[in-house]
C-alpha cells in the first residue's frame, strides 16, 4: 500500500494505528443500519500520556518493525487487545496525520475475518494499555447529528484543525465515550485509496462501502497536516 504523506513526515518518528472494521448481524428490525462496526479502545486513566483518552490500537514504531507502518500497526494491535495479525484483511492505509506530539501517524484500514474475533468480548486487553474495548457502527460517523461539536483551532502561523467530538453511548456496556481529536479526525477523513483486497458484496452499506473509498459524507475536510489538540 502506497504512503500517503508531506515530505517533511519523514523527517518525523512514525507511529501507526489500526482502523479495526468488523461485521456484526443486520437486526430485522432495522435493516437500514450498517452492519460494518469499528472497534475502539480506551486507555486506562492512570496512564502519563493520553489518560482516559479513547483511541485505536496502535502506537510508536519499533526496530523490529523494519520501517513497516502496517507492522506496526498489527503488532500493536496483537499487543493491546490480543488480535491475531493473520485474522487482519488489509484494506488501505490512509493519509498520514501529525500529531501534536510531531509524530507521523498512519491509520491502516483492516478488516476482521471471522468478525467474532473483533468482538470486543472476545478480546484479551493488556490492562497496563487498555481499559476498555467498544465497537460503534460505522454507519454513526455518516450521521451529522452526532457530532457533538466541531471546532476550529489553529496552530503554527497558518495551520488549521478541526477538533470533533462524538459522544457515544455504548448499549453494550452502558458507559457514553468520548470520541475526539486524531482518532474522531480519522473516522471523518475524506481521503481517496485504493480497495484492492475489498469488494461491495462484501460491504453490505454504502456508507461503509463510502467510508472505504474516502468519501465521508461529511464535507468538512482537514488535509493531512491536521493535529490533535
Amino acid at each position: 500500500m502506497e504512503k500517503k504523506e508531506l515530505p517533511h513526515h519523514n523527517e518525523l518518528r512514525r507511529a501507526s494505528v489500526l482502523v479495526p472494521l468488523f461485521e456484526r448481524p443486520i437486526q430485522e428490525q432495522e435493516p437500514s443500519q450498517s452492519n460494518l462496526h469499528v472497534l475502539f479502545t480506551q486507555r486506562p486513566q492512570t496512564m502519563k500520556s493520553h489518560g482516559g483518552e479513547v483511541c485505536f490500537p496502535g502506537g510508536k514504531q519499533d526496530a523490529e518493525d523494519n520501517g513497516c507502518d502496517v507492522t506496526t500497526a498489527l503488532r500493536e494491535a496483537q499487543e493491546e487487545v490480543g488480535l491475531n495479525p493473520d485474522l487482519v484483511q488489509q484494506i488501505a492505509r490512509m493519509e498520514a496525520i501529525e500529531s501534536k506530539h510531531s509524530l507521523c501517524v498512519t491509520p491502516i484500514v483492516g478488516l476482521i475475518q471471522p468478525p467474532s474475533a473483533a468482538e470486543p468480548s472476545q478480546l484479551t486487553l493488556n490492562e497496563h494499555e487498555v481499559e476498555a474495548a467498544f465497537a460503534v457502527p460505522l454507519e454513526y460517523f455518516t450521521i451529522t447529528e452526532n457530532l457533538a461539536s466541531i471546532q476550529k483551532i489553529k496552530y503554527g502561523a497558518n495551520g488549521e484543525f478541526l477538533m470533533r467530538t462524538y459522544l457515544f453511548d455504548d448499549p453494550e456496556s452502558g458507559r457514553q465515550f468520548r470520541i475526539w481529536g486524531l482518532t474522531a479526525h480519522v473516522m471523518a477523513a475524506k481521503t481517496a485509496y485504493p480497495i484492492p483486497a475489498v469488494t461491495p458484496d462484501q460491504i453490505h452499506s454504502s456508507a461503509a462501502f463510502y467510508f472505504i473509498l474516502g468519501i465521508a459524507t461529511h464535507d468538512i475536510v482537514v488535509g493531512a497536516d491536521g493535529r490533535k489538540d
